[in-house]
């Protein structure tokens, strides 16, 4: 789903369901898309490696936020170890 960042005193990654995102290519005008469709052609996408953290990082990152219980970070942590990227 293509998701969007907004900057105010907070960054913030919104999603955008796709129907949303056609309705508002339809409200561009015709200049307005013809740039969008000359930027996607001129622009590819540029994918980034994976790059695998360590898992005690990613614990320590959800342990951070003091927004999840202990119960749920031993199953994050038995969950991420079984994982195919981990083995």
């Amino acid at each position: 789903m293509p998701q969007i960042t907004l900057k105010e005193t907070i960054t913030k990654k919104i999603e955008i369901p796709m129907d949303t995102l056609y309705e508002l290519i339809d409200n561009l005008t015709d200049e307005e898309r013809k740039k969008l469709l000359e930027r996607l052609k001129a622009k590819p996408v540029k994918l980034k490696p994976f790059k695998k953290d360590k898992i005690e990082s990613i614990l320590a990152d959800f342990a951070a936020t003091d927004l999840y219980e202990d119960e749920f970070l031993k199953d994050l942590e038995e969950g991420l170890k079984k994982s195919s990227i981990y083995t």
